[in-house]
Order: structure tokens, then C-alpha cells, then sequence
């Protein structure tokens, strides 16, 4: 079966290489990723004696997200393990050297992930030659998985989620799917309805644990009063303003935020939007389509003291968007209006801010039922409906704090997956 595949892999590889030049000359995100993915100026150095060497990979954004606080717990638990940490894009490359690197230090190394092709990952392999190889949720592929086999080195798989689509596919090519997953040393799934999932493909289930979603260990941005009042005033914000965060918007989110702040801002003149687009290169055109709108809209990195107090901040770099969750009153979880599946509304609850998001939060379907189901976050499923909610919890200070105070407590009651995973990693002697 793995030969099977490397033979379609490389075929695919070939018909497609002409048009690696194109990629490579008109899209910059291609361009950062291509040579470091077929294993060119990679940058890694070599393993440093007597040193134990964790390679930890996670896909994109949301993962290397996911990924922070087993980062900062591995770093600060075991001091003799070297962390080399990979992404597969140049958005999840930027945001774990903006968390790991730049902020806090946490990893030895930092680089991309390779392409499933048997050259590309055998040269980075050996490169980094790790002893273990933890993944974040997802990115399985055949031929990485088998050349860690081949190396004997074992590779856990952490925060697993096996939804009800992604196991039909499986259980059609079942046969390959239990040669697939017999590759990994351990599965921490998230829930117990993962593990029967993962069990039902005929994986042992004494290397599957449940352990937890470490999205809950996610731990609060260090931010003081004093913090907290230098970013307001560095903000422009004025005593008495609203402030409401919309996090992580997608492409025709938007829209539907425009109009509900339009309408919403007539009942409450001072109300503040903070905007931070999944993409903050979109940030431009969103400009242009506020001002079109009648609304004056700045960017985030073009504000200082002196600036006129705006009505809509666009957040145009990423890592600020934590922080922002602090000092708003309401918070707006982007991807959940249009079909992105949602993003992590953690972040928000650990300051105990309320929140609100749309119907689409597949992708974090435990938390944010777990969130409504306790009172700490609405849904809203139209413009008006986000338009209601947002008077209501803008006109009544305490449904906020209760709101907060119940999303705060689903945050804490659920933490403890990290150590979990990591006495799981002592088990099979991988730390």
C-alpha cells in the first residue's frame, strides 16, 4: 500500500512540476514555503550533544495556537529536550516565530514542515533527526509516518479529533487506514467519542488515550491594569467606550459586521469596533469598504496618542488579537458566519468577556456548546440577530459579567489536558 502511494505521490509530482515556477514567481506565500519544503536551505542545525530532540509540528494557525501552552509546558518541564518546531504555512510559520520565538523563546528551532515526497522527507528528516515527533490534531501523511517507522522513531499524535466525516473516509479505505495509523506510538484524543472513533478503524486501543482538548490550557496573556490602560490609551480610546472585538473574520463576515455596527452605534455613539481579520493583508480593502460605508476606519499599527478617537480599528498584524480580547466588553467569533467552521473563542472566555458567534462552529463544536450550555456565549445566526444581542449585552453591564463569568468557569473547570499528554510522553519514554 505505501509503495502504491509513493508511486501516485511521484507521479502527481512530476505532472505538476512545470508549474512549480508559476507558483513559485506569483504567489509569496509559495514562494516563502517551496525550497524549505523540498528540504532547500531548510536552516536547521545539527542536534546538540546530549540533548534530547523533540521535533513538534502543527499545520496552520489555529494549530500552532493550540500548540502554545504544550510548548511552554515541554520547555519548561523537561530543560534537557531540544524543540524543533515545524509549520506547513507561511501564516502558521509567522505566528509560531511571533509566540515561540520572538515573545517568549520557548523553541530551539523553528522551520516548515516537508512535502510528502520520500526525498523531501527523508533530507529534513535527517536534518532535524529528532528522537520523537509529537503532531498538533492533524497532518498525517503516509510517507512521513513511514520513514519514522523506518527510523524507529516514535511519533505521537496530540489533541486528535476523528469527526463523523473524516471517519467515513477512513473506514472506506480501512484496509490502508490501519497500516496508516499503526505507524503512530499514541493517540491523545480530546474526547471519548474520538477514541471509539479511531477504535472503530481497528487501532489498538491501548495506545489511544483520552486526554482532552489543551485548547483549555491555553494560559491568559500576561496583561496588568497598567498594560491594559497603556493599550487603551495607545489606542485612542476615550472613558465611557464601548469596545467590541471581532476576532478572526472571514471574507463576508465583514459585511454583516459593518451593518450590525452601523445600526448599533446609533443607539451607543461611542461604541468602538476592533476588527483583526483572519488574514490581516485583507486589511486595505476593508479599509476602503468602511470609509465607503461612512465609517472611519484606521489601522491598528498607524495609531498612536494623538490619534483622533476612530470608529473601527483594523488589527493588520498578527499576535495582537489575545491581548485585545482584555479589554473589550463583547467579543465576535470570526469563521462562524460564513461556512469556516469557526475559530478557538478560549481566548475571550479566559479574560471572562461574553462572546458571540454564528452557526458555523464545527470546528470547535465541543467548546462552544460546552459555552453556551453554561451561559457564557450566544449564538446569533443573521445581521439582526447579532445586531439584538449586541445592544442587549452592551445595555446591561451585568448579563455581560455573568456572561464572562460563566465562560471564565467552563475555561478552568476543563484545563489539565497538557499533563495528561505529557505523563502519556514519560510512558512511552519519549520524554
Amino acid at each position: 500500500m505505501i509503495f502504491l502511494y509513493k508511486s501516485i505521490v511521484n507521479i502527481l509530482f512530476f505532472i505538476f512540476f512545470p508549474f512549480l515556477p508559476v507558483l513559485y514567481l506569483f504567489s509569496e506565500k509559495r514562494r516563502a514555503t517551496l525550497g524549505p519544503r523540498f528540504g532547500i536551505k531548510t536552516g536547521f542545525n545539527p542536534k546538540k550533544a546530549l540533548k534530547k530532540r523533540i521535533w513538534v509540528h502543527a499545520l496552520s494557525v489555529g494549530e500552532v495556537i493550540s500548540a502554545l501552552s504544550f510548548v511552554k509546558a515541554l520547555n519548561y518541564k523537561y530543560k534537557d529536550v531540544e524543540i524543533v518546531f515545524t509549520a506547513s504555512t507561511k501564516t502558521g510559520f509567522d505566528m509560531a516565530n511571533q509566540l515561540f520565538l520572538k515573545n517568549l523563546g520557548l523553541i530551539d528551532q523553528l522551520g516548515y514542515f516537508p512535502f510528502d515526497l520520500g526525498v523531501s522527507v527523508k533530507k529534513i528528516s535527517q536534518q532535524i533527526d529528532p528522537d520523537a515527533v509529537v503532531l498538533v490534531e492533524t497532518d498525517l501523511w503516509p510517507n512521513f509516518l513511514y520513514e519514522m517507522k523506518k527510523r524507529q522513531t516514535p511519533v505521537i499524535l496530540i489533541n486528535a479529533r476523528l469527526s463523523k466525516r473524516s471517519l467515513k473516509g477512513y473506514l472506506f479505505f480501512k484496509k490502508f487506514s490501519v497500516i496508516f495509523f499503526s505507524f503512530l506510538t499514541g493517540i491523545m484524543a480530546q474526547t471519548q467519542l474520538d477514541k471509539e472513533r479511531f477504535q472503530r478503524l481497528g487501532i489498538d486501543q491501548n495506545i489511544i488515550f483520552v486526554t482532552g482538548n489543551i485548547k483549555f490550557d491555553q494560559s491568559c496573556e500576561d496583561i496588568d491594569k497598567k498594560a491594559m490602560n497603556d493599550l487603551i490609551s495607545g489606542l485612542g480610546i476615550k472613558n465611557k467606550t464601548h469596545i467590541f472585538v471581532a476576532g478572526s473574520t472571514h471574507e463576508g463576515e465583514e459585511k454583516i459586521l459593518c451593518q450590525a455596527y452601523k445600526k448599533v452605534k446609533k443607539k451607543f455613539p461611542q461604541l468602538l469596533m476592533i476588527l483583526a481579520p483572519r488574514d490581516p493583508k485583507r486589511c486595505p480593502v476593508l479599509r476602503s469598504y468602511f470609509l465607503s460605508n461612512e465609517i472611519q476606519a484606521v489601522f491598528m499599527s498607524a495609531m498612536d496618542k494623538d490619534c483622533d478617537s476612530p470608529e473601527v480599528i483594523l488589527v493588520d498584524k498578527m499576535g495582537e488579537l489575545s491581548r485585545l480580547y482584555a479589554i473589550c466588553d463583547v467579543a465576535f467569533i470570526g469563521g462562524s458566519m460564513v461556512r469556516q467552521g469557526g475559530h478557538n473563542p478560549l481566548e475571550p472566555a479566559a479574560f471572562s468577556k461574553p462572546i458571540l458567534f454564528g452557526s458555523d462552529m464545527s470546528d470547535f463544536l465541543l467548546i462552544s456548546n460546552l459555552l453556551m450550555d453554561n451561559g457564557g456565549a450566544k449564538k446569533v445566526t443573521s445581521g439582526q440577530d447579532l445586531e439584538k444581542e449586541l445592544e442587549t449585552l452592551l445595555e446591561k453591564r451585568q448579563i455581560r459579567q455573568r456572561m464572562g463569568q460563566r465562560g471564565f468557569e467552563v475555561f478552568s473547570r476543563n484545563s489539565g489536558a497538557v499533563q495528561r499528554i505529557l505523563k502519556n510522553m514519560e510512558r512511552f519514554h519519549i520524554v
